[in-house]
């Protein structure tokens, strides 16, 4: 009794692991999955595109703030 799941709990698996396009709504909800799978792609490069953009003008600014220090040291010496 405790090692072994209810005979009621398993019989409904059983008959959807036999026929899963039977039952209503199987084909759209597949559609469904896919195009969240696809949306969660977008973001993702979406969301590293506009990290590494960031990023990129982050380190342009850094470049460009030693440029000018490096300038400004130079002159004063």
């Amino acid at each position: 009794m405790y090692g072994k799941p209810a005979l009621g709990s398993v019989l409904p698996m059983a008959g959807l692991t036999a026929a899963p396009e039977v039952l209503p709504g199987i084909p759209y909800a597949r559609g469904l999955q896919e195009a969240a799978g696809a949306g969660f792609l977008l973001y993702c490069a979406s969301a590293f595109v506009i990290i590494a953009v960031k990023l990129w003008f982050a380190a342009r600014a850094v470049m460009d703030r030693g440029a000018v220090m490096d300038r400004s040291a130079g002159g004063r010496s």
